[in-house]
């Protein structure tokens, strides 16, 4: 059972994590960071989307998605 979550929060981050591909949009930003943060613990201050951050935003996304995959 997941724990750094409200099943409101977990639910909205499964749904809101089905946009993400290839592509991060502009509007999950913050979402993803913070999500991150909760899961990984203090990763630090949120990263410029510049393609020179692109490993620390694909670490994110990948963390997230292990972590619904392993409580769902």
């Amino acid at each position: 059972m997941q724990d750094k979550f409200t099943e409101e929060e977990f639910t909205h981050l499964k749904e809101q994590m089905k946009r993400v591909g290839s592509h991060l949009p502009d509007d999950m930003t913050n979402l993803v960071w913070n999500s991150y943060k909760k899961i990984a613990g203090n990763v630090g201050g949120q990263p410029c989307t510049c393609s020179s951050s692109g490993g620390l935003w694909a670490a994110a996304v990948n963390s997230i998605n292990d972590y619904i995959k392993k409580n769902s």
